[in-house]
This record gives C-alpha cells, structure tokens and sequence, in this order.
C-alpha cells in the first residue's frame, strides 16, 4: 500500500466515520520519524476535533477503531500525545510494495490518456537562450515526463514570434553594428552574436527589406543559437509554434469572430478593445489591436489558445511561465476559458536564477550582451548536474545557482552525492554476480532499514499524482537526496559476503530492486544514471 494508497484509506475512514462533510484534503498522512512510531502517522483526529467540538484523544480512539477494520494490511494502530494515530503495517505489505518495483512502477492512469500541451522556454528569436531561460526550460521538461507518467498524451510546444518591436529593435542593433545607422545610446542589443550576424548578412542589410532581414535574422537565431542550446539541455520538443502562422492559417481571424460573438470586443478610437471586466479582470477593458492595426500580446496570446484548444483539440495546456510574463496570464486566461469553458489552462510559474562565481553575481543582460548561455552553462557543470541544482528550490522562489559548487565533482554537489548512492549499489550487483551470487526472486524478511528505504520509495506513485497537480517538480531532487542517504546507511551498516546463500540471495535482490527503482526515478529527471564512477 503506498502512501497515496494509504491517504485515500484514512480519508475514506474520517468521512464514515465521523462525517461525510468533512473536508479530507486538510488531514495529512506522513511517514513516521522513528520506527518506534510506526510506519505512518496521521494528524486527522487533531484536525477535525475543534471542527466537531470534541477533544482530539477521543476522535483519535474512535478513528483507531474504524482503521484497524478497515484493512487487513494494517498490523497495529496506536493513538499517541494529544490525538497522533500510528500506524504500523504488516511485514508483508513491504516485501510485496519492493516485489512491484519494476520499470513500469508509478505508472498511473490519472490522465486518462488526455491530451495535454506543455509549452515552455518560448522566448522570442532575439538572441542565444540565456541562463535565465533555464530554469523554466528544465522545470517545463520534468513536468512533461511527469504527466507522461501520470498517463496524459504529452505534447512539448515552444512557442514564438518573430516579428513584433523587440524584433525590430534587434534589426536596428545589428544596422547599428555593421555601420549603417548611426550608433545611439538606446541600442538595445549588443554582444558577440550580434557582431556575428551582422557579418553574416553583411551583404543582405545593404539590399534586403526589413520583412526579409526580419526573416533571415530570426531563422538564423533559431538555428544557430536556440535549436542547439535546447537540444543540449535534453530537450526535444514535438512543435515549434510561430505566432506569425496564426495569421496565415486564418487562426488570428477566427477568433476575433469568436470574441465578437461573445460581444466581448469594441472599437473606439481606432483600436479594438476587450471588455475584460466582464471576464473578471479588475480592468475594464483592454486593447487588444491598436489604431495602426498592430495586436497586443492579449490577441495572438487569445488566437494561439483557441488555436490549441479549438483547431488542435488539446484537452489541456499548460504555460510554464517566468516572471516576466506571469502578470499576462490572468487575462488570457479569462477569455480563453470563456471560449472554451471545458477546457483546462493552467500556469506553472517560476522566478529567475540568480548565477554565483566565487560568491559573486553573475549579471545577466541578453540586450547588453552579458549574459551566460545555456551551452555554457552546461559545457562548465553538465546538463545533468545543471538540471539537477535548476530544481533544488521551489519554482516560485527565486534561487541562487552556485558555479563553484555545480562544477565540483564530489558529494558536496547534490548530483553527485545521489549518483554516487546509485552507482554503488550497481557497484554492489556487479561485485556480488562477479563471486557467483544471484538475486532471490523475492524476500521473506526486511531489515528495519530496509523497510525504512521501500517506505521512501512507495512514495514516488503518490508523488508523481501530486505533481502532475501541483507542479512542484522541484521535490524530485530532495526526494532523491533522501533515498541516497538511507541508501548509503544500507550500505555502510549491511553486510552480504559472508552470509548463508538464501539471505545473501535475498539481500542482493533488496539492492537490484533499489536499482531498478532509481532508474524509474532518473528516467522522470530525464538524466541518463552512471552505472560506474570511478
């Protein structure tokens, strides 16, 4: 029984037992500190005591009851200090939990098959793919490795646009750089990739159009700088979506109609407004095409959505989205999903990296050309140490990446140290099969840290269901570094070599099934492990 498993059995318990209008989702079941506790721990009688008017030690009495009839599973139920209830399993449920572990473990079918768009990084063709990129990059793919498993059809989308005035500004930087407009101290890009462009279509600044210039420039970026950094960061995304090819394909069009339809848009003064407050905006209305006909962010953002939602016929999207952009989405949001109310759109929010060399921020400027690449980036630590530290913190806060502590090769960097767990216990299987021992084909015994570490694995089922939900990819990486850590304890305090055949056989499959977990566990990081390190 799983954790997840188990947070169901107690919830449906509270609600027989004591009421089916209370809320369980207030409740929390967790993993007991010490195995004197037990194996879990419910907070539940505390929570609904003060809501039911009675004293928590007698909720927690009347729960105990109902939980030791509510599974055969359950060896022992304990009420401790105000109102705590432990619960121990029987040494079955473990043996059987580290038995299921195979490479299909926590394969889950909450989505249902459903199909969900993943749209991340999607920053404009106006220079290489900066560090500041990122974190959104590596969250944006874990996330979809994570709803992959939770059993939705994923679809990897990055999305751009190349024209619009940042574009343009980028056009008049590279004129500026080959000396064919006046230098002015606006210019808003400068660095080595623009001297490269402006080399590069020397001969095409002199006698193309700005519209072609536009389009050889971007289509140079994208190739150049963005495809390559992307594919370094391991990332292979299934669409890249222009935000011109919503013009063309008549997508922009269609859904000014929609809106239209809705009577949510107006004309004055030349522009075309959204009447955004009655979509819950606290503005009243907003421009969404202005008097010389060029679009804001709202309508392409609006088209391209119904593009997803109506022309694709996605079930759900979601936006992973930096700083900079998280202010948009609230009104977006509230016109998409007045066009397409049975649609899901959510956003998964990240703040920036803040970059440490020799204790020292790194500033970071793509228009003034100090910036750290991605390639960089990874040619200095890896791609997967740099995704590995990317998620060391919560996306909403912002986080510091450490250079001197990402290029280290030892268990001070987190990568290592949780690599290290999982190339000694491949270590331990080479070894052992070298002398002649094989894997049992099960256990009849579990050592108390044995159970200890399949308690923290039968976490992963309920972790991946609750990040497909909540986004918080980043837990992978703390949940890693706890694995590692009783694994090293296993390790240092388990003696195999020596032991009569039948326990050695049945420790050795302990430590294959760890392997075969951390596999499942590196393939949701989308890190290939390293078997040996020397």
């Amino acid at each position: 029984m799983t954790l997840h498993e188990l947070n169901n059995l107690v919830g449906n318990v509270v609600t027989q037992t004591l009421g089916e209008s209370l809320d369980t989702t207030k409740m929390d079941v967790g993993i007991s500190t010490e195995a004197k506790f037990g194996d879990y721990v419910t907070n539940a009688a505390l929570v609904y005591a003060k809501e039911l008017k009675r004293q928590p030690r007698e909720v927690a009495e009347e729960l105990a009851v109902a939980l030791r009839k509510a599974s055969d599973e359950i060896a022992q139920v304990e009420v401790a200090g105000p109102g705590f209830i432990n619960l121990t399993f029987a040494p079955v449920v473990w043996q059987r939990e580290l038995a299921m572990i195979t490479p299909e473990y926590a394969r889950l079918k909450l989505g249902r098959g459903q199909k969900v768009q993943v749209e991340y990084i999607s920053a404009n063709p106006t220079g290489p793919t900066t560090i500041g990129n990122a974190r959104g990059g590596f969250i944006g793919e874990v996330l979809a490795r994570v709803l992959d498993r939770a059993g939705y059809e994923v679809t990897r989308e990055y999305y751009f646009n190349n024209a619009g005035t940042q574009i343009s500004k980028l056009l008049e930087s590279i004129l500026m750089e080959a000396g064919l407009l006046s230098e002015t101290p606006e210019r808003q890009y400068r660095g080595l990739y623009v001297t490269e462009l402006a080399q590069k279509f020397a001969s095409e600044l002199r006698t193309a159009s700005d519209a072609e210039l536009k389009q050889l420039i971007t289509t140079e970026i994208l190739r150049r700088y963005i495809k390559p950094a992307v594919k370094k960061m391991g990332i292979v995304f299934d669409i890249w979506f222009n935000e011109g090819d919503l013009l063309t394909d008549g997508s922009f069009d269609r859904t000014l109609q929609l809106l239209k339809d809705k009577g949510l848009v107006f004309e004055r003064d030349g522009a075309m407004w959204l009447k955004t407050g009655e979509l819950g905006d606290e503005r009243p209305e907003r421009v969404i095409i202005k008097s010389n006909g060029d679009p804001t962010y709202m309508a392409p953002d609006i088209a391209y959505h119904a593009n997803i939602f109506g022309e694709r016929g996605f079930d759900y999207a979601i936006k992973v989205l930096g700083p900079d952009h998280v202010a948009q989405f609230p009104s977006v949001y509230a016109a998409v999903h007045e066009l397409f109310p049975e649609k899901r759109l959510r956003m998964a929010s990240y703040q920036w990296l803040r970059v440490l060399r020799d204790g020292k921020e790194v500033k970071i400027s793509k228009r003034l050309g100090q910036f750290i690449t991605v390639e960089e980036l990874i040619d200095a630590v890896t791609q997967p140490v740099a995704l590995f530290l990317t998620l060391m913190r919560s996306p909403e806060s912002q986080m510091d990446f450490d250079l001197d502590l990402a290029s280290e090769e030892s268990v001070r960097n987190p990568y290592y140290y949780v690599m290290y767990a999982y190339a000694r216990a491949n270590s331990v299987l080479a070894k052992l099969k070298q002398l002649g021992f094989e894997p049992a084909v099960g256990v009849t015994h579990l050592t108390d840290i044995e159970i200890k570490l399949t308690k923290q694995m039968s976490q992963l089922p309920g972790m991946v269901a609750e990040m497909s939900e909540d986004f918080g990819v980043h837990r992978l990486t703390f949940y890693g570094i706890e694995l590692a850590k009783t694994f090293q304890d296993y390790y240092e305090t388990t003696r195999i070599i020596g032991l009569p055949a039948p326990e050695a056989a049945q420790r050795l499959f302990f430590v294959q099934q760890f392997v075969i977990f951390m596999d499942v566990y590196w393939s949701l990081l989308g890190i290939t492990p390293l078997k040996r390190m020397d």
